[in-house]
């Protein structure tokens, strides 16, 4: 596949970063804190998704930035993850240009909306530059409350060490050999299934809190990818679909394991009309397998349409 981006490549590897917040953004405070953290960093999809996972040491806690690439519009979407509330917090949205970049979009702080930006600069082989800014007047006035300097390293950070919340999908780190039975129609009739080959491979961050994975498929001449995120209040994973294609964070299913096998649902739309989705996962160290079901009754009926059966590599 011809590579998609190049724009978060310089990202790729482990940095020393330095962190300076501003300690009540909006009030007119000028408190900063400032500490030391470290960032890991890797690209996807040819560099259309970009990952990395932050670690605060001071603070005992992860932070992680995924990043997506819509091909057809060209902008970038991120989406920020913290390991204290778990929260997939709403993206900003926007461009490179001129080695710089500037992302906006709509937030909350202290319970009111806001508007929320971030920017990349000053970006050499070695280094760069992120902030992190509010705005409480859509847009008219910025305060910047977040900086970060990046500062290459030659080896991975240690491990935070503070207490995993689960190992649920630590199954499924490493590479993997597919076999998908897929559905065609999907739904309907009548009904004729086919097989497809193709390979996976998948990473944890958060200590295991945090799956994702991305897979090829030549024969369709796309890739995908799963991103995982735990909520350790509830218990549940929330499950999102990213297609090559498309350059998007889809709807999730949630759900949890329990003897064993792991259910996961939500709503979706499928051919312009509403369905349910229904994942199944049976993990397995050395083979595992994945089966995706659709309901058009509200979850009274299931229709199984793609079953996928992995086979460790490495």
């Amino acid at each position: 596949m011809t590579k998609a981006t190049s724009d978060f490549d310089f990202l790729n590897g482990h940095f020393d970063v330095v962190h300076r917040q501003l300690l009540k953004p909006l009030t007119g405070s000028d408190e900063w804190d400032e500490y030391a953290g470290t960032c890991s960093a890797r690209t996807h999809f040819d560099g259309a998704i970009s990952l990395d996972e932050m670690q605060f040491p001071t603070k005992g806690s992860y932070g992680l930035s995924l990043r997506l690439f819509d091909p057809v519009s060209e902008e970038w979407s991120i989406y920020w993850v913290n390991s204290t509330s778990y929260e997939v917090f709403p993206p900003v949205r926007g461009k490179w240009e001129n080695g710089a970049c500037w992302l906006v979009g709509e937030d909350t702080y202290d319970g009111r909306p806001i508007l929320a930006s971030y920017s990349w600069s000053d970006v050499t082989d070695t280094t760069a530059h992120w902030e992190q800014s509010f705005s409480a007047d859509g847009g008219e006035t910025w305060e910047v409350n977040w900086t970060m300097d990046f500062t290459r390293r030659e080896t991975a950070p240690p491990p935070l060490g503070i207490p995993k919340v689960t190992g649920d999908f630590d199954f499924l780190v490493g590479s993997w050999d597919l076999r998908n039975e897929r559905r065609r129609p999907a739904l309907g009739e009548p009904a004729e299934w086919y097989d497809v080959e193709s390979t996976m491979r998948a990473w944890t961050y958060f200590d295991g809190a945090i799956s994702f994975d991305e897979g090829w498929f030549p024969a369709l001449d796309f890739q995908g990818a799963t991103f995982r995120v735990y909520n350790p209040t509830s218990g549940t994973w929330s499950i999102h679909w990213i297609n090559s294609q498309r350059g998007q964070l889809e709807t999730p299913v949630i759900g949890a394991f329990s003897n064993d096998v792991g259910i996961f649902e939500g709503p979706d739309v499928w051919e312009d009309h509403p369905i349910d989705v229904r994942f199944r996962w049976t993990p397995g160290t050395e083979q595992a397998r994945w089966e995706q079901f659709f309901s058009t009754d509200n979850g009274k009926t299931w229709v199984p349409n793609w079953k996928m059966t992995h086979t460790r590599t490495t």
